[in-house]
């Protein structure tokens, strides 16, 4: 381990005191996001200097690299509250709740499936960075369901999705940085990925109803996560994983609301129907906002020139110097550290958004007077928090990435499994997810490291870099970054730790789940042949 100190249990075990500081607080004391993460980043300090030979430099660029690293997160929150706001003082929400109830005949399960599942799924496939979790928490919230159960849903409704989502922007990283076939990672990406579709409408069925839920949605489910993962797998085989995700999750969202709605199962006794009230003004004009976001985003992210175009225009980041640990770990000098495009960012597009979208309701006479204060007021009072608790977790997350801590922690899990390494694969790439929110960072992270691994032990390089890459979208419904997403749009800020307690469950499971399913084709089905 090149720039990291002997690998020994007691030093393994030292690395993961902030990330079991982190959890503990949160979900076990039930402390604030904000609390929490501050905690772990004094304990990534004290660790990362004393065990890891993080000196001043390290440990302060670190932490700044943290904060900055925050600005592209809260960029979307502030932005995705500023769109959701714009909805709700309009009264668009309430046209909304009324439409979706009598399209799903009051069966509040497909709703969740359809709005807390598909639609977040979509999104994720043109543009994700955290905005499906932005996007689908507050839209659920708005159609009256519990804001926690809104937050957990979107974290593990968009989850499997990630990989090639954001045009296979996590998935790009494995081709670049290995000399593999991209036919053959995308093909057992997409295996794994397919059986986590299925599993995750399950998941969002279990969290909602428990196995009384899991009866009812097992129609939904089936008709819904077959269509998405099997579309997910031809597209990534037979056509191009770069729009894999988006075509899956169109789908889903066809289906969902074209034909299982259709369902008899679903539908209400005849005449026990949801009746149509009168409404001020159309579906249409109130889901404008969305509409408006997705326009935008294909707009600006499917037309490749503009895009290039744009993105090159303007890029904010900050120099920072080269670090070196006692140990020799070295983090590279960067001229623009975490540039961020603004022109074509998450956060800019949403803001955007909503510009047009309140230019669209003022034409329809549907602005209230003092809308825009109002809006300004709820965004500044909500955001508080959110921000706070991205930006501790953040200086924890990067000060234990500059200081070797979280490549030591997966040296040490590749080190210690020996042949259950295909079981534990997955696990790395959540890992990954958790101190970064993003899969794409967890495959710089660790691709190396896992195509090492199964050069070492002789396995296939294909299946364990499918599992990395399987972990670390999974690990987006675990991450405390994106958690915290999740309750700064919905107003739930100080609550992380349910969200997490609830996404831990979900989070192991899948992980095994699509472990053992590898284990069993590397040393049962086909051993030697991969």
């Amino acid at each position: 381990m090149p720039g990291l100190p002997e690998l020994t249990v007691g030093r393994w075990l030292i690395a993961w005191l902030p990330i079991i500081l982190v959890l503990g607080l949160m979900m076990g004391l039930r402390w604030s996001g904000g609390k929490s993460g501050a905690a772990a980043w004094v304990a990534s300090l004290l660790v990362g200097g004393y065990f890891f030979g993080g000196n001043l430099t390290t440990l302060a660029s670190g932490t700044i690299k943290g904060l900055w690293t925050t600005v592209f997160v809260l960029y979307i929150i502030w932005g995705a509250m500023t769109l959701y706001n714009v909805v709700d003082v309009t009264g668009s929400f309430k046209v909304i709740a009324s439409t979706f109830t009598r399209l799903t005949h009051g069966n509040k399960m497909l709703q969740l499936l359809v709005l807390g599942w598909a639609f977040p799924s979509f999104i994720q496939g043109v543009c994700g960075f955290g905005v499906p979790v932005a996007v689908g928490a507050p839209l659920l919230v708005g159609l009256g369901f519990n804001p926690i159960l809104a937050v957990v849903t979107a974290l593990i409704g968009h989850s499997w999705s990630v990989t090639f989502g954001s045009l296979g922007s996590s998935f790009s990283v494995l081709v670049r940085l290995t000399d593999l076939d991209p036919v053959r990672l995308a093909t057992f990406a997409a295996l794994f990925l397919g059986i986590c579709c299925l599993m995750v409408g399950f998941c969002i069925a279990h969290y909602y109803k428990g196995w009384k839920g899991v009866k009812e949605a097992t129609p939904a489910v089936l008709i819904i996560g077959l269509t998405m993962a099997l579309v997910l797998i031809i597209m990534a085989n037979f056509i191009t994983p770069y729009v894999a995700s988006f075509t899956a999750g169109m789908c889903g969202l066809v289906v969902g609301g074209l034909v299982v709605t259709k369902l008899k199962c679903y539908r209400k006794e005849d005449g026990d129907e949801v009746e149509q009230e009168d409404e001020p003004f159309s579906f249409t004009t109130a889901f404008s906002a969305y509409f408006i976001l997705i326009g935008v985003v294909f707009v600006i992210y499917l037309i490749g020139p503009l895009k290039s175009c744009l993105a090159g225009l303007w890029a904010v980041g900050l120099p920072f110097p080269e670090t070196q640990t006692v140990f020799g770990y070295l983090n590279e000098a960067a001229d623009k550290y975490s540039a961020i495009k603004m022109f074509t960012a998450p956060g800019t597009l949403i803001f955007l958004s909503a510009f047009l979208a309140y230019l669209f309701y003022r034409s329809k006479n549907l602005w209230p007077e003092g809308g825009g204060k109002m809006v300004g007021s709820r965004v500044v009072k909500q955001a508080i928090g959110a921000t706070v608790t991205v930006m501790t977790m953040s200086m924890m997350a990067v000060v234990m990435m500059e200081s070797g801590m979280t490549s030591y922690l997966a040296h040490g899990m590749a080190n210690y499994t020996g042949s259950a390494y295909a079981v534990i694969s997955p696990f790395i790439g959540v890992l990954g997810a958790f101190m970064t929110g993003s899969n794409t960072n967890s495959n710089i992270l660790f691709t190396g490291l896992q195509n090492e691994v199964a050069t070492l032990l002789a396995i296939s390089p294909y299946v364990i870099l499918g599992l990395q890459t399987t972990g670390g979208a999974i690990g987006n419904m675990f991450s405390p970054m994106n958690v915290a997403l999740g309750t700064g749009v919905t107003n739930t800020v100080g609550r992380e730790g349910e969200c997490l307690k609830a996404t831990t469950l979900y989070t192991i499971v899948q992980c095994l789940v699509v472990g053992i399913l590898a284990w069993l084709i590397l040393y049962v089905f086909f051993p030697g042949i991969l």
